[in-house]
């Protein structure tokens, strides 16, 4: 294992030293638990955005190819850019 130093606000200082207490378990293992489940596989920083779990839910082979490039055009009707 590594040494790590952090830094708490007071709040959740209080929060975790009660929850250490309640627990018999030390601070230190608490804060080794929040990190492995914070960093457990399949938690990646697009799982916080509703927008990017959409990307590549539809299969659509058919479809327009240049929808990034044209995406006014798509979603607004704009004349597209690029002929």
């Amino acid at each position: 294992m590594r040494r790590k130093q952090i830094y708490l606000d007071e709040a959740n200082e209080r929060a975790l030293k009660r929850l250490a207490a309640r627990t018999g378990r030390s601070e230190a293992s608490l804060i080794r638990e929040a990190l492995q489940r914070y960093l457990a596989p399949g938690r990646g920083d697009h799982q916080d955005d509703p927008l990017e779990r959409l990307i590549g839910l539809v299969a659509d082979e058919t479809g327009p190819d240049d929808v990034a490039e044209e995406h006014d055009h798509y979603l607004y009707g704009v004349p597209k850019e690029r002929v």
